[in-house]
């Protein structure tokens, strides 16, 4: 195999690897993305509809933390996602630990659900739990993304696309050349025009002046 030939077929392997990781990363965003919308915004329907009807001590809290709380953990996680930022990953653990400390334990029966009686642990902390899993993953696959996005072939990783897509750029380039081109030529054109119509007039203006001083000699 000559070198050329070597070099295609390492940057055709490379894609290949790099295509892989890419389907990888956008199946955990995918995953993260229904965890964080699904799981947070249930638990917040969930336990809004139960301080509003059975009233406690702790009913305030636990609809302010319904409302608000878990709505900001749900955003933040999926914007960690959607837009690949770990500011959203911080955000969203600041809001659920914020929300751990205001409800730690509350006795509800999605508490009794996951062994809140024996274990202690309540579904919120186990929440808790989840988002700093989620968000090691996010920071994993963040830096994965921002590696892929300056690799050649990204998004699609296809040999065959990424050299339509070459193609296509040096058509563009080709065309915009043209373009330039055609234009410089125009111009030079009409300046041409402007010389060639301006010549027989100072021809004539000189041949008026030369009649003129040779009238006032005589």
């Amino acid at each position: 195999m000559n070198p050329y030939a070597e070099m295609i077929q390492n940057d055709a392997d490379e894609m290949m690897k790099n295509g892989v990781l890419l389907r990888k990363t956008n199946k955990f965003y995918n995953t993260a993305t229904i965890l964080y919308v699904g799981l947070f915004l249930f638990y917040a329907i969930a336990m809004a509809i139960l301080s509003l009807t059975t009233p406690s001590a702790s009913s305030t809290t636990l609809f302010l933390d319904s409302i608000i709380l878990k709505p900001i953990v749900a955003f933040c996680g999926f914007m960690s996602c959607y837009k690949k930022n770990n500011v959203f990953v911080v955000a969203a653990f600041a809001a659920q630990f914020v929300s751990v400390l205001l409800c730690s334990s509350t006795g509800t029966f999605l508490d009794y659900l996951v062994g809140y009686a024996a274990t202690g642990i309540g579904f919120n902390t186990l929440l808790l739990i989840l988002v700093i899993a989620l968000g090691i993953l996010t920071f994993i696959n963040n830096r994965n993304y921002q590696y892929l996005k300056e690799q050649v072939g990204f998004p699609h990783f296809n040999e065959r696309r990424t050299n339509q897509d070459f193609d296509k750029r040096q058509r563009e380039i080709k065309d915009e050349y043209q373009q330039n081109f055609d234009r410089l030529k125009k111009t030079a054109t009409d300046e041409m025009s402007d010389i060639s119509k301006a010549t027989p007039n100072d021809l004539m203006s000189k041949k008026n002046q030369d009649s003129e001083m040779e009238m006032d000699s005589i």
